[in-house]
């Protein structure tokens, strides 16, 4: 008797390595937490598209928007982790915790990493009436003049915000924050002249630069930019300076091996299509792909970096 019960004991974990086996058997959901139509989403799509040809299921991505982009990990982490339910995630959502208290997933022990697929670069923007071209004049200018110029920021703790507290946090510069609800008002108030600085998307930033609405003084990548390389890299005065976001996707803690490894083959080869890659480039991102162990050693530090510049911005 005692031998039956232990059988029917192993039963689940034998079917579910049968399963693990035979993946993928159905198609792979791709979880985004922000809107369609945006950055993130188009990203799914574009990625999608390679990555299922390769896995041989089609990869569909779904929306769960919402609570600064923490609702779609929560649900992933606690979806079954078989490997057909994933997040596309990015930076801010890593420090979800940090920011927002519990949001139901841990950003290391909650997933497994499958790949990092891209960097977005965000970019240092002055109104056109401030007497600052490049990063070096920014520094300057605010050194000469404390206190007296501000920013715009999407939102507090939002990776704009932060990125700039860690530009002044490098540079040594008194500059105050002016916060507004999202990306839109925060541009409007830069064009207006209420604010004089900004971080936003390298692509919003070069669409109002060819307006002549704004300056680029700099990229927050370490590198410059492939496509953008009259933009100079604030690294380039700031040692080692970087303040990018990274977009990557995660399994559930617990996905078996065999259906992890799979993943990683998929995003391996849609990363190496240069289709995908040269429309990744148009869009601003950086197609910098990393495999799931090589993303897994970097993830951690990461976090901290970000988190203990939130932490000092939060009340």
């Amino acid at each position: 008797m005692r031998g039956i019960l232990k059988a029917l004991a192993i039963l689940p974990i034998m079917a579910g390595a049968a399963v693990a086996q035979d993946y993928p058997t159905k198609p792979v959901t791709m979880v985004v937490g922000f809107s369609a139509g945006g950055g993130m989403d188009t990203l799914a799509r574009m990625a999608a598209e390679p990555a299922s040809a390769a896995l041989g299921q089609q990869i569909a991505g779904e929306n769960r928007p919402g609570a600064g982009g923490t609702i779609a990990p929560g649900y992933v982490a606690n979806a079954e982790p078989d490997g057909y339910t994933i997040w596309l995630g990015e930076t801010a959502a890593t420090i979800g915790p940090v920011v927002h208290g519990d949001v139901g997933y841990d950003p290391i022990e909650s997933f497994v990493p499958i790949a990092q697929l891209a960097v977005a670069p965000l970019a240092l923007v002055a109104g056109k009436d401030v007497p600052a071209t490049n990063i070096q004049e920014f520094i300057d200018l605010v050194k000469a003049n404390p206190g007296e110029y501000f920013y715009a920021s999407p939102g507090v703790a939002t990776l704009q915000h932060l990125a700039v507290e860690a530009l002044a946090d490098a540079a040594g510069l008194e500059l105050d924050v002016v916060q507004f609800q999202g990306g839109s008002p925060s541009m409007q108030a830069l064009l207006s002249g209420e604010v004089s600085f900004a971080v936003v998307s390298l692509s919003a930033a070069r669409s109002q630069a060819e307006g002549g609405n704004v300056t680029i003084l700099g990229v927050t990548t370490l590198d410059a930019v492939p496509g953008f390389e009259d933009i100079q890299p604030i690294s380039a005065v700031i040692e080692g300076f970087s303040a990018a976001p990274r977009q990557f996707v995660m399994a559930p803690a617990d996905t078996p091996e065999p259906a992890v490894a799979a993943l990683r083959e998929a995003f391996r080869t849609a990363m190496e299509n240069e289709q995908l890659q040269a429309d990744l480039a148009a869009r601003g991102l950086m197609p910098t792909y990393l495999d799931g162990p090589d993303l897994a050693a970097e993830l951690p530090g990461v976090i901290d970096m970000w988190s203990a510049t939130a932490r000092s911005v939060l009340p």
